[in-house]
């Protein structure tokens, strides 16, 4: 979501950009995330879904340092209550957005909370060895999904930005709703609420069941990621609408409530950020998950087992700066319907 609206900040012109990231800097929470990350003992067990050969060779990535002229943000969702402890909060929503070197392009990877990856061993909590991805945000905060998912992509994360899920009903209210296609009318179980086949106009309590259902949907998570994904098309879309960017006020208010619900790394420049992204718009942004194929029991549960051959093509092109080319031969989601 704050890669959505810096973009969309970006679109509304290069000096008002630069003018309200710095406006709205101060109120964004900063975590030394990724100094933690670097701090954590390494993991020396390699990644199978990292295989480097030939001429594509590169470095090993570490928290912190992007190995291609693209930047890479990992997002963190983080649904957190009243009372919780970080052992009982957790992120159902890891994406890697990676922004192209030429800065013409983003591509949104999400990972599927239930990935069945590897995860080092945590004092006290965890011996090492794969589970569910979500395990690691309870176990070891945001340093923690840093170095998993640096670890299984081979990618090196730039920056970290975590977000709490209550802000998308804040959020979406500012900008007046979005509006959603759904393939087929669907209940949720936890709230009763109905979407229709069709679209759907959300407001923002509509917006957070949405982006959070998970049972009832035909392919479970992975239908709730699509719907993230489309949700986040959608509220770039209504953010560079005529209606938000000229109006200073709820365009004040959408960038003061984004930055409250925020916590960055220490080193994100807002300002530099929105001038990287100057040039996106909504049709720049591709859109797509890691491959996987079947599931596997775990003690966790049942857990997604994922696609090598698949995610070697997938984080080889993260890693390169080449998903312009990936997604030319590899079909990515369109975020125009969800489930």
């Amino acid at each position: 979501m704050t890669i959505t609206v810096l973009a969309a900040l970006a679109g509304a012109g290069f000096g008002a950009s630069v003018l309200y990231a710095d406006h709205v800097a101060g109120q964004v929470g900063r975590d030394d995330m990724l100094g933690q990350a670097a701090a954590l003992p390494k993991i020396t067990k390699g990644s199978e879904y990292v295989v480097v050969t030939g001429p594509s060779t590169l470095p090993t990535a570490v928290p912190g340092i992007g190995l291609g002229a693209g930047e890479n943000f990992l997002v963190l969702g983080v649904d957190t209550r009243v009372g919780w402890t970080q052992g009982q909060s957790r992120s159902d929503t890891i994406m890697l957005v990676h922004v192209a070197g030429d800065r013409r392009h983003a591509s949104i990877v999400s990972f599927p909370r239930d990935s069945y990856v590897y995860i080092p061993p945590v004092a006290g909590r965890w011996a090492g060895g794969k589970t569910k991805i979500n395990a690691a945000y309870a176990w070891g905060g945001a340093p923690l999904v840093v170095q998993v998912v640096s670890h299984l992509t081979g990618v090196g994360i730039d920056h970290v930005v975590r977000v709490d899920f209550a802000a998308i009903r804040k959020i979406t209210d500012i900008v007046g709703g979005v509006d959603v296609t759904v393939r087929k009318t669907v209940r949720d179980g936890r709230t009763g609420h109905r979407f229709k086949a069709g679209v759907n106009h959300l407001d923002g309590k509509e917006a957070e069941i949405y982006v959070r259902q998970r049972y009832g949907l035909a392919e479970g998570d992975f239908d709730r990621v699509k719907r993230q994904q489309q949700y986040l098309h959608a509220l770039t879309g209504k953010v560079l609408s005529m209606g938000v960017l000229t109006n200073p006020i709820r365009l004040n208010e959408l960038l003061s409530e984004a930055a409250r619900s925020l916590v960055v790394d220490q080193a994100l420049d807002l300002g530099r950020t929105v001038r990287q992204l100057s040039g996106l718009r909504q049709d720049d942004l591709a859109f797509t998950t890691i491959p996987s194929t079947g599931f596997v029991h775990t003690t966790a549960g049942t857990a997604n087992r994922l696609n090598t051959a698949g995610c070697r093509a997938l984080f080889l092109a993260l890693r390169t700066d080449t998903m312009t080319d990936y997604f030319r031969t590899h079909k990515g989601y369109q975020a125009v319907t969800g489930a």
